[in-house]
């Protein structure tokens, strides 16, 4: 943005968070004046760079420590937020007619042979505890074994809610739709200050001042970086990790018949090895693998690609589905997303009430932005609704410690975990072999 502004909201971040806030700001107030402020484009973040799978997950895999932690009530609540973030998804698409390649198609939660599906179990039991069974459908292991030719797979479960989209077709036109709507989008414009001050907030681009009310923000796994809210805590909030994808050419029809993938829907292994599946609109699969993600050193956020991930994903693709062996991948690329300390994700207001926030969107945050974004311009338009009063947004954030820590911490985490990784790995058969 260039020149000087004034608004009544301003939104920092132009992802599903950031878009979805200023779009349920006018559509609940359309006298109140948005503005959204993007360092690069719409879409630019993890938001545009995700596999496109809408999943009604939350939190950590281990579901008998979530149970503990939070309760049945709690937990409920919260997959409930993100099942209402797909509906609204859903209900988003339908009113403006978004071309975004949406297939309501449902998906997979995969068991893997090796594990002898025990977190399969843990996750059928906690569902059971918060009301979710009744969009489940259990799949044993021989009809798993007729519909997808892969050795690893054990029993699945489908949730028939959610499906496949293209989530950067998705908010670009969200983001026409906002504009429409009176929304003024400002992208290439980094916000290199932020002052607070009794009668505004006041916020500095390269070229340009804007003033608001009241100010949300929105940039997930790039929230430490905004000066300014270091004293109300963002720089501790969460940590970015960055994760991988490939994606392959397109699939022959001798390639699908081979594998016998029913419904096309996406697929995810309930492992502490976690790989998901995708297929998408033109007949490919994006696939992202779990083991390869990795944690930036300090403030390092330039995009790059894993070659590890480019060099091994391949291999293991051919080795979940013999047939693929010839199919080729055609890009990959990475980025981060963001995580809380407890996995639960951050919304609220900060301890300026003037400022609402939302960060820790890590691998299913698509619907959870979305649900965010209606929660947030509530928040800013001192709309008194449930949502407002929900534990989600009321309860006492964790925080991580000093960034000085964070980073060798959350990197020991992670070589742990890669252990386990490999241990598994060499369990299945074919064995799956991972670099170190």
């Amino acid at each position: 943005m260039e020149g000087v502004l004034e608004v009544d909201v301003c939104v920092v971040g132009g992802g599903v968070t950031g878009v979805s806030t200023a779009y349920h700001l006018k559509e609940m107030d359309p006298h109140v004046s948005v503005a959204l402020l993007e360092s690069e484009v719409v879409g630019f973040g993890a938001s545009g760079r995700n596999a496109g799978q809408l999943i009604v997950a939350f939190g950590e895999s281990d579901f008998k420590a979530q149970m503990r932690r939070h309760g049945a009530a709690k937990l409920r609540e919260a997959y409930t937020y993100i099942h209402e973030g797909i509906s609204t998804i859903e209900a988003l698409i339908d009113e403006h007619d978004i071309d975004c390649d949406y297939e309501q198609t449902g998906y997979f939660e995969m068991g893997l042979r090796a594990d002898d599906s025990t977190t399969l179990d843990e996750y059928l039991a906690f569902c059971r505890e918060i009301g979710q069974e009744s969009f489940l459908e259990q799949i044993s292991e021989a009809q798993v074994a007729r519909s997808f030719q892969s050795p690893h797979f054990g029993r699945a479960v489908f949730d028939r809610r959610g499906g496949q989209f293209n989530p950067l077709k998705y908010l670009r036109a969200l983001k026409l739709v906002a504009q429409r709507l009176g929304v003024q989008v400002h992208e290439n414009s980094p916000v290199v200050c932020i002052e607070r001050e009794p009668s505004c907030i006041r916020l500095q681009t390269g070229s340009g001042t804007l003033r608001c009310q009241k100010l949300v923000v929105a940039t997930n796994a790039y929230s430490h970086l905004l000066p300014g809210l270091e004293d109300l805590g963002m720089v501790r909030s969460q940590s970015p990790v960055f994760v991988y994808a490939n994606v392959t050419e397109p699939l022959s029809e001798p390639h699908w018949r081979a594998l016998n993938w029913p419904r096309r829907a996406g697929v995810n292994l309930m492992s502490k090895l976690f790989y998901s599946f995708a297929p998408t609109r033109d007949g490919r699969l994006l696939y992202v693998g779990g083991y390869y993600a990795r944690v930036p050193q300090g403030n390092d956020m330039s995009l790059d690609i894993s070659s590890n991930f480019l060099r091994e994903g391949p291999r293991h693709l051919t080795s979940f589905f013999p047939a693929l062996s010839d199919l080729r991948t055609a890009q990959s690329w990475g980025g981060p997303i963001s995580t809380t300390r407890d996995f639960v994700p951050h919304v609220g207001l900060l301890a300026d009430g003037r400022i609402g926030y939302a960060n820790g969107c890590w691998g299913h945050g698509m619907p959870l932005g979305t649900r965010n974004g209606r929660t947030l311009a509530r928040l800013m338009l001192d709309r008194q609704a449930p949502d407002a009063e929900s534990w989600l947004v009321t309860r006492n954030k964790i925080d991580w410690p000093s960034r000085m820590i964070v980073s060798p911490l959350v990197r020991s985490l992670s070589a742990a975990v890669r252990r386990d990784i490999r241990k598994i790995g060499r369990k299945m058969q074919p064995r799956l072999i991972f670099e170190k």
